[in-house]
This record gives C-alpha cells, sequence and structure tokens, in this order.
C-alpha cells in the first residue's frame, strides 16, 4: 500500500454517516454509525479508482445476537468474513464503553464484553485464512487484553451475586456468617475495576477496524467449503475431549472450551447447512455448555473456599467468625458438582446419538 493511502486511512477513520446505505439489511436501526470514507488525492496511485464507503452500523440485535444472518453457501469467503468481522466487532465496540464507564449500573454489561470478544476472537479464527499474519494477531492481542479485563471483573461479579442470592434465602442470624466472603468479592472487584476503567474504548476502534481493508481471498472458492472444514475441525477436537477423563472436573472445563469454539462455529456458519443444525444440533451444544458452565463454576469456588479456609488459621477469633459461613458454601458447591455432571453425561449419551459430520455434508 503507498504511503499516501495509508496516511489518508488514518486521518479520515471517523466520519460522521448521515443515512443508511442500500447495502445494508432491511429492517436494521441504525443507533451509531462509523465509516470509512476516502476522497481523490492528488498524487495517489488509486486516485483515479472509486473509493468504497464501509459503515460500521451498531444495532441492538447485532448488540445482542449471536447469529449471523446473510450468508449462503456459494457466498464469496472474503466477503463473508467482512460481514462476520463487522457484526462481532460491532457488538464488542456496543459493548465496551458501556462495561468501562458504566458497569457500576448492571454487572451485565461486562459479561457481554467477555462474550463478545469471545465470539470476535472465534470469528477471526475460523477466517484466518482471510487476513495477513499481522492484522491477526494484532486483532487478537486486542481482544486478548479486553477479554482479561473484563474476565477478572466477571469473575468478582458472579460470586458477588451469588453471595447476594445467598443473603436472600438466609435466616438473619446466618447472614453475618457471609461478611468475610462478601467483603472478600468486593476486594476482588475492587481490584479488578481500574482495568475495566482503563479499557481502550477510543483507541480499540481505530486499532481493529483496519484489518477489514486488509481482508482477502483464501484458497477456497465458496463459504461452504471454508465452513465445513472448518466446522468438522471443531467436531473433531470436540470428540477428542469427549474421549477424555469426564470424571475429572479440571478435564470437564477443556470439554467447555472445545464445546464453546464449536458452538461460535455453529453460530456464524448455521446459515451454510440445512435448518436442523440450527435448531436441532444446536441445542444440545447449549444445553451442554450450561451445565459445564455450572460444573465450572463450583469447582472455581471449591478450589478457591479451600485456599480460604486454610489461610483463616492465621486469623484468629475473626477466621473463627468466618469459618461457618465459608464452610456452608464450601459444602453446596462440592454438593453441586456429581449433580452437575450427571445431567451433562445425560445430554452425553444423546449428543452421541447426533451425527454431526453427516449434518454437514
Amino acid at each position: 500500500m503507498h504511503a499516501c493511502d495509508r496516511n489518508l486511512k488514518r486521518s479520515i477513520w471517523r466520519l460522521p454517516v448521515m443515512s443508511r446505505p442500500n447495502s445494508l439489511r432491511s429492517g436494521w436501526q441504525p443507533t451509531n454509525l462509523w465509516a470509512r470514507y476516502a476522497t481523490f488525492t492528488p498524487g495517489c496511485p488509486n486516485a483515479n479508482k472509486r473509493w468504497q464507503l464501509t459503515v460500521f452500523t451498531e444495532t441492538n440485535e447485532m448488540a445482542e445476537g449471536k447469529w449471523i444472518d446473510g450468508l449462503s453457501p456459494e457466498m464469496r469467503p472474503e466477503k463473508a468474513a467482512r460481514l462476520v468481522l463487522e457484526t462481532r466487532l460491532a457488538s464488542v465496540l456496543h459493548w465496551l464503553p458501556k462495561a468501562s464507564r458504566e458497569a457500576e449500573h448492571d454487572p451485565e454489561y461486562v459479561h457481554q464484553l467477555r462474550v463478545s470478544t469471545r465470539r470476535t476472537d472465534a470469528a477471526l479464527k475460523l477466517f484466518r485464512d482471510c487476513l495477513p499474519k499481522w492484522a491477526y494477531r494484532q486483532a487478537r492481542e486486542q481482544l486478548r487484553s479486553l477479554r482479561r479485563a473484563a474476565g477478572a471483573a466477571r469473575d468478582a461479579d458472579v460470586l458477588l451475586i451469588e453471595l447476594h442470592d445467598r443473603v436472600k434465602r438466609s435466616a438473619s442470624k446466618e447472614i453475618p456468617r457471609l461478611d468475610y466472603l462478601i467483603g472478600y468479592a468486593m476486594g476482588l472487584r475492587a481490584g479488578a475495576t481500574p482495568g475495566l476503567e482503563v479499557l481502550p474504548v477510543d483507541s480499540f476502534r481505530e486499532i481493529t477496524l483496519p484489518l477489514l481493508d486488509e481482508i482477502r481471498a483464501p484458497s477456497e472458492t465458496c463459504l461452504i467449503d471454508l465452513a465445513r472444514a472448518a466446522l468438522v475441525r471443531l467436531t473433531e477436537r470436540f470428540d477428542q475431549a469427549l474421549a477424555g477423563k469426564l470424571s475429572d472436573y479440571a478435564h470437564l472445563h477443556q470439554v467447555r472450551i472445545a464445546g464453546k469454539r464449536l458452538r461460535y462455529g455453529l453460530e456464524v456458519f448455521a446459515g451454510c447447512f440445512p435448518a436442523k443444525l440450527r435448531d436441532e444440533v444446536y441445542p444440545y451444544i447449549e444445553n451442554m455448555q450450561e451445565h459445564l458452565g455450572r460444573i465450572n463454576d463450583s469447582r472455581v469456588n471449591v478450589e478457591r473456599l479451600l485456599i480460604i479456609r486454610r489461610n483463616l488459621k492465621s486469623w484468629g477469633t475473626a477466621g473463627e467468625r468466618a469459618k461457618p459461613g465459608i464452610e456452608t458454601m464450601l459444602r453446596s458447591h462440592q454438593r453441586r458438582l456429581p449433580g452437575e455432571r450427571k445431567r451433562f453425561m445425560e445430554l452425553l449419551k444423546v449428543w452421541e446419538t447426533v451425527n454431526l459430520k453427516q449434518v454437514l455434508k
């Protein structure tokens, strides 16, 4: 790319767009628009070309939705890559300022930022061959920094939400037993807050969105070829994880990760396959993920509470007062683990009858 072109792209990155272009799907109601717009510049090698206007449209549907609409089996992969990455990045851009500046109003903002960065990262992996290595790595690094900051805050939020629910269910005389854990969780959340406040709300857009200009055609000529290969690969990795030791709760977390990657892939490419994939196959993955998520939450809490309990010995009488609440919560999560694992194994038996590879043919 000529230096003149690069400088032009950097200097005109954010210009307002006053109308919705015809290329956007009907029914979308834009709330914010970002545009890349280029004018003819003397001396530029591309001055005689007609520059294309590319618009980022943020809608509630895009911010909250998981499915990618508008893909078809015969679509060019690079065109699909642009649509998918635009949609996923728009979701991150929607939740990023809310999580950074308004998280005290609703913990859901942090959760949605974390989920949107995961889905965007999954989309980058799916269309990796459509991007140069440097653009792919840079975008993933930016997403990773957001995900880590949101993850630390979300973990503390989940613990606080659980403790709040326990307080509501507990008798008044039992509530003081939870004071230590509430203070502990508030300390975790306070420690995570600075990481949210310094998130690159403004620079993230300028750093990541230029990667859309770098999208190129991969070796595949039709989207269905890329989609089928990607989903078969993700299915095989999920099956490999399921072949491991499922009585090991730590390994079940690896199963969860593999299943989540498959789930995100299905959300992107469902439109390229029969409706059975979205309506029948996907719900199995989703249900298994729900139980695996609860298993992992309890596993993490058990490990955390065991460490806290060991450290109580150095707290003297204060530790003795905190111990009953810790023991109660510890036993609760220890009891929940086998029950959630049993329900997951029941779902797994049904999943084993689903021939996903056959659906993908």
